[in-house]
């Protein structure tokens, strides 16, 4: 085997174990997004509201990925040309988290998800008409049929349908596009621990503001609530790291469709944490979820969208 083989054959395997580390960390940080909802719920249960669950996770996370960097002596250098992408990162993930949590005051919490999970489909959208990216019809179809999943594991009700839940739960998931979308644009600046760090430190000034308007800072009057609040902190601090580094491996359109798992994990944190039973459909909506994330890995490794 000549050089230039071998070469090409370093390249194909490292290309294909960056692969296998970024569809890691991306269901690595579903699994931790879907576990602060039923443990804010714990927390509210005891005396906390939204507001103060997004704003104290925030806080939790820039103490915890500060503390790592520091115990490994990373750079808290920022690139001047990354602040702007930063800027909107956080800017839309303080709105999607504001509207999401604020969806479900108009409408069910199932419908709510649902329509906040059309966001795959609209990073798919995004990179197809903005950056010419062909999703190519393979990945489509797994699209399609990883959302028709969704909807049958979630299974929303339709008996109230106020215009404001529906308007804000899909402002959430334009929000959350953008925020994949920006925060792609900064990854190709600074590393992945560092846009989780300075992601989270320019989103407490949004946060701030708007935690006034959702009623102030109410926090849990039971040990419980406390250590419920506590483990949100930490599970969305773990799930920032892995999901910008995720993306900074597998890109934003992989990433989306990876992360169609975190309603099914969301369900199964529901059932286990707050008794919450699943139906049979349920489970058919789950297993369609799986499989077209399986059938769109295998599609992945063969064929390699291309710029049009």
């Amino acid at each position: 085997m000549n050089n230039e083989s071998r070469q090409g054959n370093s390249g194909g395997e490292t290309a294909l174990a960056d692969t296998g580390r970024g569809v890691a960390a991306i269901a690595g940080a579903g699994l931790f997004f879907s576990l602060n909802t039923p443990l804010a719920r714990v927390s509210y249960n005891s005396g906390s509201n939204s507001g103060t669950v997004v704003f104290l996770r925030v806080i939790v996370s820039i103490i915890g990925i500060g503390a790592l960097m520091l115990s490994g002596k990373r750079s808290f250098a920022l690139p001047r040309q990354a602040i702007l992408p930063l800027l909107a990162v956080s800017l839309s993930i303080s709105v999607q988290s504001i509207c999401y949590l604020t969806s479900i005051a108009f409408i069910p919490v199932g419908l709510a998800a649902l329509l906040f999970y059309t966001f795959p489909l609209m990073v798919a959208l995004g990179d197809r008409f903005i950056d010419g990216v062909a999703i190519g019809a393979p990945r489509a179809i797994a699209f399609t049929a990883a959302f028709t999943g969704i909807a049958l594991a979630i299974g929303p009700s339709f008996e109230l349908l106020d215009w404001r839940g529906i308007a804000l739960a899909l402002l959430a998931a334009l929000a959350n596009m953008l925020a994949f979308r920006a925060a792609a644009r900064a990854l190709r600046l600074s590393s992945s621990v560092v846009v989780s760090f300075f992601g989270n430190v320019f989103a407490v000034p949004f946060l701030g503001l708007a935690l006034i308007f959702l009623g102030g800072l109410q926090t849990p009057d039971t040990l419980i609530g406390w250590s419920a609040l506590a483990s949100v902190g930490v599970c969305y601090t773990v799930a920032m790291l892995l999901h910008f580094a995720g993306i900074g491996l597998i890109g934003t359109t992989h990433a989306s469709l990876i992360y169609n798992l975190e309603p099914l994990f969301s369900i199964a944190a529901a059932a286990l944490l707050l008794g919450e039973r699943l139906t049979p459909l349920q489970y058919v909506g789950g297993a369609i979820v799986v499989t077209a994330l399986i059938a769109s890995d295998l599609v992945s490794t063969r064929i390699r969208p291309k710029p049009c």
